[in-house]
């Protein structure tokens, strides 16, 4: 407190006073003289009381501070008391407990990032090396033709699945950095929904599996027809792997005031209650996944539909049971 200059100022200023009134008061009243020094003594005693007190409360500050610049937020220093300096301690413990919030979110996408990277490489390692395996084999010149052709065609499998996962990734990474700039417009929910069943068409008559619609499928979606039929196309694919042969698919187009659903159901064995929070996990693959499943289709179908105001949740069995909305904007 001593070596503060506003200080030595402040007092050296209330001395110049002091003399200035002294020697007024030893003109007029000469007898008051004493009286005048002592209160003015008492004065300074008291002003230099509550600084050290004032000061006090700012070391603490700054060892808060201090502490908090290690990393250590678990220290309260709130103080509901009245006052500018309880004012003062109460918004810097806000602004460091919104701090201690932005570290645990940057740790929990550090966490994430580092799950993912681990996730990836477990799942390019696998193809990767099935591949160099076969090559080595095709290398052989005593190989026999049919064993060639087949190791080629695997090879070329491997090499589709790793192109989808790869393709997959990128989409995701641009859905999670912003870059997706969904171009939204009015959409015939039945339109959309053909067009995702087209692609999975020939599996579905194979398997004999019937795809029934109902509701009004006239019903308009605002949204972005591209990214909402390969959200679609997923949870149909999903559907479809897990029902049956002469099995069915049934989606009921229900419509309100306040969003548009597509309840999905098919008659496969559905989805276990211990599972349903983690369904739309990134790489998550349940008890019932098929053997070449990487567990990514229902997490991009989520960040497609949340990019575009809509959700979707999973329901247990039995049965598959998924439940797809999309907010109206006016309900927002």
């Amino acid at each position: 407190m001593i070596r503060n200059r506003e200080l030595f100022y402040y007092f050296l200023a209330q001395a110049l006073v002091a003399g200035v009134v002294s020697g007024l008061v030893s003109l007029w009243a000469p007898q008051a003289v004493p009286a005048f020094l002592f209160g003015f003594l008492l004065l300074i005693a008291i002003s230099m009381g509550f600084q050290r007190l004032r000061y006090r409360q700012i070391a603490q500050l700054n060892d808060y501070l201090q502490q908090v610049a290690t990393g250590d937020f678990s220290l309260d220093i709130q103080d509901h008391k009245e006052g500018e300096m309880g004012l003062l301690r109460t918004e810097i413990y806000k602004v460091v407990l919104r701090l201690s919030e932005q570290r645990d979110i940057i740790h929990r996408e550090r966490q994430a990032l580092s799950d993912a990277i681990s996730n990836i490489s477990h799942q390019l390692k696998t193809p990767i090396t099935s591949m160099l395996m076969m090559t080595d084999l095709l290398r052989q010149e005593e190989l026999e033709k049919e064993k060639r052709q087949e190791f080629a065609r695997s090879i070329g499998s491997q090499l589709q699945r790793t192109q989808w996962l790869v393709s997959s990734l990128l989409k995701l990474a641009k859905v999670d950095g912003g870059a997706i700039r969904f171009q939204k417009k009015p959409e015939a929910v039945g339109s959309l929904l053909r067009q995702a069943l087209e692609p999975i068409q020939i599996p579905l008559e194979i398997k004999g599996i019937d795809v029934k619609i109902t509701g009004d499928a006239s019903t308009q979606l605002f949204c972005d027809r591209q990214w909402t039929v390969e959200a679609f196309l997923n949870v149909l694919k999903n559907c479809m792997e897990h029902t049956p042969e002469g099995g069915q698919i049934q989606v009921q187009v229900q419509d309100n005031p306040l969003y548009t659903q597509l309840v999905i159901l098919d008659s496969g064995e559905g989805i276990p209650r211990s599972e349903v929070p983690y369904v739309f996990q990134r790489f998550y693959r349940g008890q019932n996944a098929a053997a070449d499943s990487v567990g990514i289709g229902l997490a991009m179908t989520r960040s497609f539909l949340n990019g575009q105001n809509g959700d979707i949740t999973a329901l247990p069995g039995p049965g598959g049971h998924f439940v797809i909305r999309f907010y109206h904007q006016e309900a927002v």
